[in-house]
């Protein structure tokens, strides 16, 4: 097994914060100059973005959010937020394409939460100053917003996300039929705009650093290449239509602009962090709970051990809250790998077990894009204790590193400045590392010799305490019936383990209110009965 370092897996790319000067920012130990907008070294990068090749259906020579009724009005913004304009207008046209919009919701809120924390945490910028897409995206993804201009909590979050790259216009082109839009992003220069701006081009990679977020709607095969009159001409027809946040009368076309399929910079995960599109999202209820050990979303990717199998886990204190797991949320590159998602019950230091015996299989599937990836886990009952819930990963056969996100600090590599910090806590995540299962604030401070805190793995797990979770004879919680509560129902009794009141409820099979050797009979007898007949 090798450790991939830092300055070994990561290349220095352009990239990382929309604004109008050229700054650097240094991911770990290792240095990313960045121009505009989003993405400090990202493993591996064309290829990671790249979704799962596609061969459905023929798609149009054309195509319009816009005409069909599924954007909401062009806003203005202020001062370098383009990238919180765009995510949040392409969120607003998910919504109205799928019939669930109820408002416009507010980018300057969702500005002010990326900024730095009074604690300190967080992201190490101020209002109205340049980010990054990896904002709006921790944002959905953790149910911290999007929030309307009325400040009210959360009623919608993004449970599943995928990351798009240049190269792949099908792929793009069925995200925007499936989801409305793309968020983008494309490096803007005067002399790239044709002369009444409806249109913008640039088709070489031209050393400059003014970037734009946008959010793409719509596409045309047939937009003809002369439409393109500043000092950049496109070889063939076809651009996307992009809805820009610099107000409706910007230009005559209501503030939307052609971009051709020949821009050099838009999509181009060389330059900027992901375009993204936003694939499914669910309404929160208040018996809903979202257990995450941060809330800013994936910075990077914890792609430092080399093995085609790891496993990944967070530790969440599930006793409080609802414990039906709907689903397992986790961001990863790992295109085409397989993964198996777990409970996993803690060892008597609260580490997760090594005794894989005891583990919980709770979903299973194959990673068919990069992004944020939901996986249903069929309303499992979870002891109401503090597990682990964990995401293992095989590579085998594919040309992807095996990784999950990991939300970890961020500097400017020419001022060491503070660009991201992650509130990270020894307990919360571990990983799989030579045959042992290691914190991952410890293997940042140990192979890394990373003294920044490191970062905590990106994996959620959505719960609902609507329905009481109680399945007669379910002794050990985990959602089946089998010998083992039986077993552990006999240890009971013979004072030789302890388990607890919601284990003690499911425990009194016959439903006479007492627990003796007649709950173990019946439920053996159940047992029996129950594989004689399959």
């Amino acid at each position: 097994m090798v450790i991939y370092m830092k300055t070994r897996i990561t290349a220095i790319i352009t990239a990382i914060i929309i604004a109008i000067s050229m700054t650097a920012i240094e991911a770990g130990a290792a240095e990313v100059s960045s121009s505009v907008a989003v993405s400090p070294k990202r493993l591996p990068k064309k290829k990671a973005l790249k979704r799962a090749q596609n061969t459905g259906e023929k798609l149009p020579s054309s195509y319009s959010s816009r005409e069909l009724g599924y954007c909401s009005s062009v806003k203005n913004q202020v001062g370098d937020t383009c990238w919180a304009f765009a995510s949040l207008g392409s969120f607003e046209t998910y919504m109205l394409k799928n019939n669930i919009y109820t408002t416009d919701y507010d980018p300057n809120l969702l500005d002010l939460w990326g900024t730095s924390q009074p604690n300190g945490f967080g992201w190490q910028r101020d209002v109205r100053e340049s980010g990054s897409t990896y904002i709006p995206i921790g944002n959905f993804t953790s149910w911290s917003g999007p929030l309307s201009v009325e400040g009210e909590i959360p009623k919608y979050g993004v449970t599943e996300l995928t990351y798009l790259g240049k190269g792949d216009n099908d792929a793009v082109k069925r995200e925007i039929m499936k989801n409305g839009a793309v968020t983008g992003n494309l490096m803007t220069y005067g002399r790239g705009y044709s002369k009444d701006r409806n249109a913008f081009c640039i088709t070489d990679n031209i050393n400059i650093s003014s970037g734009h977020s946008i959010s793409v709607v719509g596409w045309d095969d047939s937009y003809s290449r002369e439409n393109f009159t500043g000092n950049y001409l496109p070889q063939n027809d076809g651009a996307w239509l992009c809805k820009y946040s610099w107000g409706d009368k910007y230009n005559s076309n209501g503030g939307y602009i052609w971009v051709s399929y020949e821009d050099y910079f838009l999509f181009s995960s060389e330059h900027f962090d992901p375009s993204f599109s936003v694939d499914r999202v669910r309404e929160i209820k208040s018996s809903d709970h979202i257990y995450q050990n941060e809330i800013y979303g994936a910075t990077y990717e914890f792609s430092y051990i080399e093995s085609d199998d790891i496993t990944y886990f967070n530790v969440f204190d599930f006793s409080e809250e609802g414990n039906v797991l709907e689903s397992v949320v986790f961001e990863t590159l790992a295109l085409g790998a397989e993964y198996k998602v777990y409970s996993v019950p803690l060892n008597e230091n609260e580490e997760p077990t090594d005794d894989k015996t005891q583990w919980t299989l709770l979903g299973e599937g194959k990673i068919e894009h990069t992004g944020y990836i939901p996986c249903d886990t069929k309303n499992s009952i979870l002891r109401r204790s503090k597990l682990a819930i964990a995401v293992e990963l095989n590579t085998s056969g594919t040309d992807s590193t095996n990784c999950v996100g990991v939300s970890e600090w961020l500097r400017e590599a020419d001022t060491k400045k503070m660009f991201f910090i992650d509130p990270v806590q020894k307990g919360h995540s571990f990983v799989t590392y030579e045959d042992k299962i290691v914190d991952v604030k410890d293997f940042y401070e140990n192979e890394l010799q990373d003294d920044n805190g490191g970062g905590t793995l990106v994996i959620k797990a959505i719960t609902n305490n609507k329905t009481e979770a109680k399945y007669l004879g379910d002794v050990d919680l985990n959602g089946e019936l089998n010998i083992k509560d039986a077993t552990e129902l006999q240890k009971f009794l013979a004072d030789i383990i302890s388990i607890d009141d919601d284990a003690m409820k499911n425990a009194d099979f016959n439903q006479d209110g007492k627990l003796n050797i007649l709950d173990v009979t019946s439920l053996r007898k159940f047992l029996a009965k129950v594989n004689n007949d399959e």
